[in-house]
């Protein structure tokens, strides 16, 4: 027998211990990687009850939780903005005991909005305005002053200003009445990219910058905690 064979031979038997004790140690590294998984998705995502999944808007007591619509604020008393409300912000918006809401898009107001301002008594003022990108944005000065002056009625709140994500066309509106109420620029500009973020726009920052506001100083804004 040639010395090559031998050694072959020899280490041969060897060399397939060696492999089924690796492909042992995996196969338990793999075991034990499952369990801790399990033991990881058990403990943070307990399962669900069947009819769980109905009632997950839902407090413990039975109470439906109160959701508001997109980026929803207060702007000063009786005034707030938000995006556009869907059905699941309804019953949030019952709790502010609106008496009207300034809706700043040109579509038809939903069906099931209609509804419910019709039950709760909600008086709605549209004013369409086009929701165009840069640098295609013509809004219409006129009709932000018109609508300055149903936020400024008192006999309107509590009212709510809202567009389709509350960002821009609300944005400057109430960049706006800021301006009524005497906020410096700087401090405008911030309320209006903390909305706006990653899509504030040039154009409605210059827009709020030069609008008039001279025509409506005379109307008076007892509802603001910044007068004087």
């Amino acid at each position: 027998m040639k010395v090559s064979e031998l050694q072959v031979q020899l280490h041969h038997p060897h060399h397939h211990q060696l492999q089924q004790q690796k492909q042992n140690k995996q196969n338990e590294t793999a075991k034990m990687c499952r369990k801790i998984q399990l033991g990881v998705a058990d403990h943070l995502s307990p399962p669900i009850p069947s009819n769980a999944a109905d009632d997950c808007h839902k407090e413990d007591d039975g109470e439906e939780f109160l959701v508001p619509p997109l980026n929803f604020a207060m702007v000063d008393n009786g005034i707030f903005r938000s995006g556009f409300p869907e059905p699941a912000n309804f019953s949030f918006l019952q709790t502010l005991g609106l008496r009207s809401i300034i809706y700043l898009c040109p579509e038809p107001y939903p069906e099931a909005n209609m509804e419910f301002l019709k039950s709760n008594g909600i008086k709605l003022y549209q004013f369409g305005i086009e929701g165009r990108k840069e640098p295609f944005v013509n809004i219409p000065e006129d009709t932000i002053r018109e609508a300055l002056k149903v936020v400024l009625d008192v006999k309107n709140h509590p009212v709510l200003i809202h567009c389709k994500r509350g960002k821009h066309r609300t944005g400057c509106l109430v960049g706006c009445l800021r301006k009524l109420q005497k906020w410096c620029l700087s401090s405008v500009f911030d309320e209006y990219q903390r909305f706006a973020a990653a899509k504030a726009r040039v154009s409605d920052q210059r827009f709020i910058e030069l609008f008039d506001i001279s025509s409506l100083k005379h109307l008076p804004m007892s509802f603001s905690c910044s007068k004087r």
